[in-house]
């Protein structure tokens, strides 16, 4: 049983929630609100509904102790009362308040407003100031069910938080440390302490803990008996007395029936359940031409064999033989002619002849089908042939990867041979699987997985790279929970550009798994949608139901996943997590060695939770007898362009060696004339900076990351050196911005992790 919610308790709302459906009703008056909170044993005003004149007495208002009460309309009507002349202060003259009850009765039926009475609220004295009145409430989302909402309250409260304070998000159930992170984490939680509030903070938390259990109670998420779920339920606001007590004042709450609802599918199946597309006993790909070598399906046989694969077999209705990467292969008419196992079909055929594959797999023995076309319901908002894809493929226990999607590369092993479902030409797009590979990379856009993983070809070889499209069926969370378990996974890049409904709450719960176990790889993720145009953007490519960009971030936050707020940032944080994964965090204190006075200041603004180190004595003398006179030493350390290679790399080795030191960013700006930094001097000069950062990077424990201020790309004269620092195990970025965002964002995650501050998780 729920702690806050005992058998009586939900029995008691389970009748009021009755009684206001058998009124047509599906939001509540203010005076049921009050009645719930009264349940959860939380303060209200005194009230009474008046439904005539006569009913307002002077006994009754005897029960008022304020010289003053609060007149509001009752209406199925009428949700924003103050807006309308629904909400008025009053004395306390019974005269008056006769007089002012008709009078707003009168207001609301002369616009054939239907009213159920006038509710009398005592008036409760307290100061508007910050942090006096707070909005507390939930709300059910289709993608990741309930979610707590706590911030500034109050009739200006939709401003602010639009242009000042964002309301702070949690899912429930809230434990009592995850209701006080929600508010250690906010800035009016330091306004409180400096001000000897910390009432304030326990009475918060409580409420907290009431509403998440009130919550998962009435959630189509959660399994429970109760026959409604809350869709909305906002306390706006509660306010503080002047005897520190917290009071709800205004209340609103929308229900529904469970059963109008459509299901929500919460049983997946397991891990092992995708294994076929990733280690199948065979593949058949269905739409290899007999006489175009361009098509899809041609160039992803091709790309099988090459990698050594002898259990692919080409489907085509016509039949007939082609030679395709220097061997004949048969053309088989349908699926059930193979002659052998296919675990895995991929289908490369259009959309409209698709669903004749899918019966036909649903007869042999497939355990995968993976889905390439596009032209489904993201194009056409048809969803009719996509749920019968499903529906046949849930009956037979086959897993769907796509639609509209390319599907998979794994660079495979001695054992299982390894996977390129990317029917892009081999002259366009090389993958080199042959390095290090500790990374996993699942994109929902296929496009942008082809951009990052070009632009991490020199750092990063990926161990798996999933682009899933449509996510008819597998999702983010089941390549989470699969992937999740290789221990040569060091780190998981995904872009979700929406959730199907409950998948998001499905990838929170999985993804949260890492708060507790920190043999999991930290996942880095960009969410698309935060902007109206951006959601719409991303609907029209992947038909996805595209949740709340905040609810998504905030969910991400709390699961412990490093949430990227631009694409740049993605790719910078899967290049510094991948290539830094042997690296420890040992603290903040951050210093900088560079050549350029203004890579020095653009570092120091850029330091946002580390802090410059100080440097010890020891230190200082060194670096005292290493560099010139005109050197100053300090922990942001200008060369100036006037030193060469040597100085260069021994004052970076004293600074990465120093106690006092934990992290350290290289700024260097390649033009100086005394380094050895082009092409052509990288190749001549084997003792070159570059080569001399790559060494001390291989000996040292201490994160390290470099700023290379050059221009990349065609007609740089710098590329060799950036290419010898990454495959050297450095990350390299184009400016000190960028290198001290990621240095920073390495740093804070994993001391986060080991000490595990939940409200630094959400900060």
């Amino acid at each position: 049983m729920n702690d806050h919610m005992n058998k009586e308790s939900l029995e008691k709302i389970q009748t009021l929630l009755k009684k206001a459906e058998e009124a047509h009703r599906k939001e509540l008056y203010e005076y049921e609100v009050y009645q719930i909170l009264e349940i959860l044993e939380l303060k209200i005003p005194r009230y009474h509904l008046i439904r005539n004149e006569d009913e307002i007495t002077r006994s009754l208002l005897s029960e008022f102790g304020s010289s003053r009460v609060v007149m509001k309309i009752v209406s199925p009507q009428v949700a924003h009362k103050e807006k309308l002349g629904g909400v008025k202060v009053l004395h306390k003259d019974i005269d008056f308040l006769r007089y002012s009850f008709n009078a707003m009765r009168d207001l609301f039926q002369s616009q054939q407003i239907p009213i159920e009475g006038v509710l009398i609220v005592e008036y409760i004295e307290y100061s508007p100031e910050l942090g006096n009145e707070v909005m507390i409430g939930f709300r059910e989302s289709e993608t990741f069910g309930p979610v707590i909402s706590f911030s500034k309250g109050g009739s200006d409260a939709e401003h602010f938080a639009t242009h000042f304070s964002a309301p702070n998000l949690l899912l429930p159930p809230l434990s009592r440390e995850w209701a006080k992170a929600l508010i250690s984490s906010t800035e009016i939680h330091k306004k409180y302490l400096q001000e000897g509030k910390e009432d304030y903070l326990e009475q918060i938390i409580d409420v907290k803990m009431k509403l998440s259990s009130l919550s998962t109670a009435f959630s189509s998420f959660f399994n429970t008996d109760n026959e409604f779920i809350f869709t909305d339920f906002e306390i706006n606001p509660f306010v503080f007395d002047p005897d520190h007590n917290l009071i709800a004042l205004d209340g609103y709450a929308v229900f529904e029936r469970k059963e109008n609802l459509p299901p929500l599918e919460t049983n997946r199946p397991p891990a092992s359940s995708l294994n076929a597309f990733f280690q199948p006993r065979g593949i058949a790909v269905v739409g290899v031409s007999g006489s175009d070598p361009e098509r899809p399906g041609n160039i992803i046989v091709s790309n099988l064999i090459k990698l050594g694969r002898k259990d692919v077999y080409c489907v085509n209705p016509k039949g007939g033989t082609l030679t395709l990467a220097g061997q004949s292969l048969p053309l088989y008419e349908n699926l059930k002619d193979l002659p052998g196992p296919a675990e895995m079909v991929v289908v490369t055929v259009p959309a409209k002849a698709a669903l004749s594959v899918v019966y036909q797999a649903a007869e042999i023995d497939c355990k995968a089908l993976l889905l390439i076309p596009g032209g489904f319901s993201e194009s056409s908002n048809d969803k009719g042939p996509e749920d019968e894809i499903l529906t046949i493929c849930r009956k037979k226990g086959i897993r769907i990867m796509g639609p509209n999607c390319l599907g998979i590369v794994t660079a495979g092993s001695i054992e299982h041979p390894g996977i390129n479902t990317f029917f892009i030409p081999e002259k366009k797009f090389r993958l080199d699987l042959s390095r290090k590979r500790n990374m996993a990379l699942f994109s929902q856009s296929g496009a942008l997985g082809l951009v990052e993983l070009a632009q991490l070809r020199h750092a990063v070889s990926p161990k798996v790279v999933v682009s899933y499209g449509n996510q008819l069926d597998v999702d983010p969370c089941d390549l989470v929970n699969y992937w999740s378990e290789d221990p040569e996974i060091r780190v998981i890049g995904i872009y979700i550009e929406g959730f199907s409904p409950a998948a998001g709450r499905r990838f929170f719960d999985e993804a949260s798994k890492g708060l507790l176990d920190k043999s999991r790889a930290p996942i880095v993720v960009y969410k698309a949608g935060r902007t109206l145009e951006g959601k719409m953007a991303t609907q029209s490519h992947t038909a996805s139901i595209a949740g709340e960009y905040a609810v998504a971030r905030a969910a991400m936050k709390q699961a412990g996943l490093i949430v990227a707020d631009t694409m740049a940032d993605h790719l910078g944080y899967i290049k510094t997590f991948s290539m830094l994964t042997d690296k420890k965090a040992f603290g903040l204190r951050c210093a900088v060695v560079t050549n350029a006075g203004y890579e020095k200041a653009n570092a120091a603004d850029n330091l946002g939770r580390l802090r410059l180190a100080e440097l010890d004595d020891q230190c200082r003398r060194t670096l005292k007898k290493q560099l010139p006179d005109f050197v100053t030493i300090e922990a942001l350390l200008d060369l100036t362009p006037m030193v060469g290679d040597d100085v260069f790399v021994e004052a970076v080795r004293t600074l990465i060696e120093s106690d006092s030191v934990d992290c350290l960013l290289v700024s260097i700006v390649p033009h100086a004339g005394f380094l050895h930094t082009t092409d052509e001097e990288i190749e001549s000069c084997p003792e070159n900076i570059a080569a001399g950062i790559v060494e001390l990077n291989r000996i040292m424990e201490k994160p390290l990351i470099v700023s290379l201020t050059a221009t990349s790309g065609l007609g740089s004269e710098y590329n060799r050196m950036g290419q010898l620092l990454e495959s050297g195990g450095v990350p390299v970025f184009l400016s000190a911005e960028q290198a001290m965002r990621n240095l920073e964002e390495f740093v804070r995650y994993h001391l986060i992790r080991e000490q595990n501050k939940l409200e630094d998780w959400i900060r």
